[in-house]
């Protein structure tokens, strides 16, 4: 299980925030979070990132992809995802990396909850390797 902060992509990062709740760092075309311990994430808790993402960006999201990196356990709010789908943001892929069985089971039910392409992965670099690709075929 290793951070981005403690890899070889950090030197790539353009942008990292730090919230209170996780850290959430900004490539070229995909944002990788890594939500602390014991954190209930779910709308409130997105929304800032949404925003900043909008903003650095200057997109809508359709041409993102978000990997959460579950490195820390956590609680998602699935349901919070309808106000995804409600607002204006739309990502072109969502993935998650998941280190246990149970994460991945939860990332199941989570995937019914998401509009956009999913895949769970159990490590980084399969799923960093998967939002290279979703990002190139929109700029072929």
């Amino acid at each position: 299980m290793n951070s981005i902060r403690e890899s070889v992509f950090y030197p790539e990062v353009l942008k990292e925030i730090n919230l209170h709740y996780g850290n959430f760092y900004f490539f070229d075309g995909f944002i990788v979070s890594e939500v602390f311990r014991n954190v209930v994430f779910g709308w409130e808790e997105a929304k800032p990132i949404i925003n900043a993402a909008a903003a650095f960006y200057n997109t809508d999201g359709s041409q993102l992809v978000y990997i959460s990196n579950r490195i820390n356990k956590y609680s998602v709010k699935p349901v919070d995802w309808f106000h995804f789908a409600n607002y204006s943001f739309k990502l072109m892929g969502y993935g998650v990396v998941n280190y246990t069985d149970p994460g991945l089971i939860n990332s199941k039910l989570e995937s019914l909850f998401v509009k956009s392409k999913f895949k769970s992965f159990n490590n980084l670099m399969d799923a960093l390797q998967w939002a290279a690709a979703l990002k190139n075929t929109i700029r072929n």
